[in-house]
């Protein structure tokens, strides 16, 4: 089911909306974020600084999402970091009930399919994102992915064609499979432009679902995901829910 954004402003003020307004207003509704870094890894933006600025959006669900010690992005880690981060997170839920705030982490896939270790494991989060981090062909990227879906724990393949210096349709098709087997979701993200639309069709095809993440290293670039939105809504791909 669709579900649009109602656009209060023209018909409760009589004001004068553009054409692009129009079609926004027209946009499905998205009010998550599921993919924001914080200062307890490679961004600027403190716990609190990334609530706060969530519920002045009015956004309902956010995953805080931190590189941890060796995934590349982290400066830091071990289970006293990840310790301290959960303590700050659950002071946010507690001042801000409104909003949801899952607890992840993004991890990386490795060349031989495996994830890079975390310490005290990925079980202790809500969510956790895999991402290739390397310059992958297609074919190495695929083996990769697809080794990493059968046998490892993850909810989302982060910006899955990020560090692609090419790309085949038969191995999109070995990933699009394992990603639907696994029940692990594509995400459309905003910091890296999003190629091969082709695969995106042919995954919600095989049976995978889709989330959208901003991958925002900054407090103002959270919630950023209007052209994701519309390529969601454009090629009719179906959303999860984390």
């Amino acid at each position: 089911m669709r579900i649009e954004i109602p656009c209060g402003g023209c018909e409760e003020t009589g004001a004068v909306i553009s054409k692009t307004d129009s079609l926004l207003c027209k946009m499905p509704a998205v009010r998550y974020d599921y993919h924001i870094h914080s200062s307890f890894s490679d961004s600027s933006a403190s716990i609190r600084d990334i609530v706060e600025q969530s519920v002045k959006l009015r956004l309902e669900t956010i995953a805080i999402i931190d590189h941890f010690w060796p995934s590349i992005g982290s400066t830091r880690g071990g289970a006293g970091l990840i310790k301290e981060r959960r303590e700050s997170i659950e002071t946010m839920r507690e001042e801000y009930p409104q909003i949801r705030i899952l607890e992840g982490a993004e991890v990386d896939i490795n060349s031989d399919g495996s994830m890079a270790p975390v310490a005290g494991g990925l079980d202790q989060f809500d969510i956790v994102i895999g991402s290739v981090h390397w310059g992958s062909d297609s074919r190495h990227w695929a083996s990769a992915v697809t080794g990493a879906a059968d046998r490892e724990r993850f909810e989302i393949l982060g910006h899955w064609n990020g560090f692609l210096s090419s790309y085949r349709h038969e191995h999109g098709i070995m990933v699009a499979e394992a990603l639907a087997r696994n029940e692990i979701a594509v995400e459309l993200n905003a910091r890296y432009e999003i190629r091969y639309e082709n695969f995106l069709t042919m995954a919600k095809d095989k049976g995978c679902k889709f989330t959208m993440g901003s991958d925002s290293h900054h407090v103002l670039e959270i919630g950023r995901l209007k052209d994701q939105i519309q390529l969601a809504d454009a090629l009719e791909l179906p959303l999860a829910e984390i």
